[in-house]
């Protein structure tokens, strides 16, 4: 049952990736001009203040889409080594599938970034969809979900949500304050990492119905083990 709510909530993302893509391709005039009075206002803000500008490309660099993939990476080893074979499969497919809904959307799209004068940042590819909003968006909800039987307290599970969420939220910003995406970049990158985690967790389940989950709880600590038996998932 549960792997059919997340093929309905990979549908639902996909569906709203899709309008936004529809509204830049047409193009909507309301949304462009949403996307460039936002982007001139946070540019405005960046070339007066210096420090706030120099933390966000500080920020931007640290979330980069190559430092979460390393990140993942090193999780996934972690997972195949401790013998969670089907845990690592999932991660890595999430990974992969991001990485490359991100590579194609953007050649095939081929969105111009914004063109600002005195620009504070500078990025070469296509805008479409913003790949450090997409990584983040999926990265970091996986990692969430990977410790998630770890973490037996439900403040400590709250926690690692808020901070993963915030996280996501931050470096998102700081595309849109650098003037190197519109928003419309960002909430399209979200959705498709929605789509990416909603799918490939669906798939898996359905390949290996209760694997996944069952590999992720055995990571935990023995003693955790025989305090509590189950534990919610939150995919």
């Amino acid at each position: 049952m549960r792997e059919w709510r997340l093929w309905a909530g990979a549908a639902v993302f996909l569906l709203l990736f899709g309008v936004v893509l529809a509204l830049v391709e047409v193009p909507w005039q309301p949304l462009l001009r949403f996307d460039l009075s936002v982007d001139q206002h946070l540019h405005d803000t960046a070339l007066r203040h210096a420090a706030w500008t120099g933390s966000m490309r500080t920020i931007s660099a640290v979330l980069e889409p190559t430092v979460l993939r390393v990140v993942l990476a090193g999780v996934i080893v972690w997972l195949w080594w401790r013998g969670a074979r089907i845990a690592a499969v999932w991660a890595t497919a999430c990974g992969v599938v991001q990485a490359a809904l991100e590579v194609g959307l953007k050649d095939a799209v081929a969105r111009p970034r914004p063109a600002l004068p005195h620009p504070v940042a500078v990025a070469t590819d296509w805008a479409f969809p913003s790949g450090h909003a997409m990584t983040a968006a999926t990265v970091l909800p996986l990692l969430v979900a990977m410790a998630w039987p770890r973490l037996l307290r439900p403040a400590a599970r709250v926690l690692a949500a808020t901070v993963a969420g915030g996280l996501v939220l931050l470096v998102s910003w700081t595309r849109i304050g650098l003037g190197v995406h519109w928003p419309s970049d960002v909430l399209a990158g979200w959705f498709l990492a929605g789509f990416t985690l909603c799918a490939v967790t669906a798939a898996v389940d359905t390949w290996r119905p209760g694997r996944r989950d069952a590999e992720l709880r055995g990571l935990r600590p023995r003693a955790s083990q025989r305090v509590q038996r189950s534990t919610a998932d939150p995919l």
